[in-house]
């Protein structure tokens, strides 16, 4: 429901885990295993030694730097890059929920939060209804509602979903304008068979 690449996101999400894994299981060796940090302090030396001899042996000809030197430069701009990428992600949520067109008067504004409220408190009044949520998003354009409820065990997910669209349609007649919605229902058995997630 947001502007986020979903497979690209949790890729990223992998390998920064798997890193701090890494750098945090590293970290404990050496504080809490004598052993392991005696062989490391033992190692280090040749490591460094074996790092500077990769660099003297790589050089860049034009530059006289080392290839590996131009690499940790491009992986710095490609970090960069993706932590740019992280930031502007997750910018679905929208505060708006109608614009009206501009008149000599002035012009009309709805805030999402009004259909959000009158929303959220028909749908707690349902005894059906374990819990719910109802939240807007910015969709190619469009201010689009998702209502997320929780039925309880053995309540008709047809029913459940009627009932929230006569509540949508009833938010049309108010507001006036017909308002693209999600429904998404889960809780009970019945529910989880027959999974209902719909667009108005």
């Amino acid at each position: 429901m947001n502007s986020t690449n979903r497979a690209l996101n949790r890729a990223l999400l992998l390998v920064a885990g798997l890193v701090m894994i890494g750098i945090g299981g590293m970290a404990m060796l050496l504080a809490g295993s004598q052993p392991f940090a005696g062989a490391w302090r033992s190692a280090a030396p040749a490591v460094t030694a074996t790092v500077d001899g990769w660099l003297l042996a790589t050089p860049l000809a034009a530059l006289g730097h080392s290839w590996l030197l131009a690499a940790a430069v491009v992986l710095l701009i490609a970090a960069a890059a993706l932590v740019t990428f992280a930031l502007r992600q997750g910018g679905g949520h929208t505060r708006r929920l109608l614009d009206g067109p501009s008149t000599a008067a002035g012009s009309t504004v709805v805030e999402a939060g009004v259909a959000e409220q009158l929303l959220g408190d028909a749908l707690q009044a349902r005894p059906e209804l374990l819990s719910s949520r109802v939240s807007t998003y910015r969709v190619r354009g469009q201010s689009v509602l998702k209502i997320s409820v929780t039925c309880r065990r053995g309540v008709s997910p047809t029913e459940t979903a009627r009932t929230i669209e006569n509540l949508l349609v009833s938010l049309d007649e108010q507001l006036g304008a017909r308002i693209a919605a999600v429904i998404q229902l889960g809780g009970g058995f019945r529910v989880r068979a027959s999974a209902s997630t719909r667009l108005q």
